[in-house]
């Protein structure tokens, strides 16, 4: 998270901690139990991670399921959506078994159910559907008129003065260059409207990564997930996302408008339409240094903010 480009070292830190998360182990199906309608296509395990609390990431665990999904179809064949459910918390030390259900393989698209299983329990549950890509009527919104990312500062700079705040928010962006145009995470500005405001960071894995579709595309849900979401979640309100709040993830969706490589500069562009009832619902699009749309995001979560004082 420092200025400019990566070091040698960190970068190739971050790279091999990035493609060692999705680095899954194929396990024998016959030593895990199950009753299934629909053929088990892959048992797999991911390993945990020691940053952090030991309540599992949420982006960690759907990148892991879509590519626990993604070993099971074809070759060339790339996904273009995924939805997610969080059912109980993970623990983040230990690996998690990830079993893959083949519900379609058509002959353009392929649908898997991805249940994942911690002690033997189900604490996730996914979705994944892969397409052929084919021709079709094309359009797609804007992005927003910002400074590029050279011209935005780091997060250690943006957060010079707040060295708590910093703190709490290293271990969840360990792999990623960010940089917020606005307010840091959590932070607010004077005269926002609740509901409107947008939070909006360029972002990038901080290393470059191998060629490899699904690799890319498992990093870009581990960015998905950062905490600008939580940020939208709370934009515009009269208190500021402190570190004694929790935004608990409910459920996560993200559609994949086309290929990308996310250790190249993405434009995260994030709102929150709804918020109420102790829950809250964010959106957010990514797009591409060329101004092009290439994922649309949601997310709804449960907001737990500390009592005034």
């Amino acid at each position: 998270m420092s200025g400019g480009a990566a070091a040698p070292d960190r970068a190739r830190a971050v790279v091999e901690e990035v493609v060692g998360l999705l680095d899954l182990v194929t396990v024998d199906p016959a030593t895990v139990t199950t009753d299934r309608l629909v053929p088990v296509a892959g048992v797999f395990s991911g390993r945990g991670t020691t940053r952090g609390t030991t309540r599992r990431y949420g982006g960690l665990i759907a990148a892991q399921a879509l590519t626990a999904a993604a070993h099971t179809v074809r070759s060339g064949r790339p996904v273009h959506s995924l939805h997610a459910y969080f059912t109980r918390p993970g623990d983040s030390r230990r690996p998690v078994t990830y079993l893959v259900e083949a519900l379609r393989d058509g002959p353009s698209m392929s649908a898997r159910r991805v249940v994942a299983l911690q002690r033997d329990i189900p604490i996730f549950f996914l979705t994944a559907s892969f397409h052929d890509p084919g021709t079709g009527p094309t359009h797609g919104r804007p992005a927003p008129e910002v400074p590029p990312p050279d011209e935005v500062p780091t997060l250690a700079r943006l957060l010079a003065d707040a060295p708590g705040r910093l703190a709490a928010v290293r271990d969840m962006l360990f792999a990623f260059d960010v940089r917020y145009l606005g307010p840091p995470p959590g932070g607010r500005t004077d005269g926002e409207q609740a509901g409107e405001a947008h939070r909006r960071a360029w972002v990038r894995v901080a290393g470059r990564l191998p060629d490899d579709g699904p690799l890319h595309a498992g990093a870009l849900v581990l960015i998905s997930d950062l905490p600008l979401l939580l940020s939208a979640m709370v934009a515009g309100h009269a208190t500021e996302w402190g570190p004694g709040d929790l935004g608990v993830s409910i459920d996560h969706t993200v559609w994949f408008h086309r290929p990308c490589r996310a250790d190249e500069w993405l434009l995260y562009d994030c709102d929150s339409p709804w918020a109420a009832t102790g829950r809250g619902l964010a959106t957010g699009r990514l797009y591409a240094r060329d101004g092009d749309l290439v994922a649309t995001v949601a997310q709804e979560g449960l907001l737990l903010t500390r009592p005034a004082r």
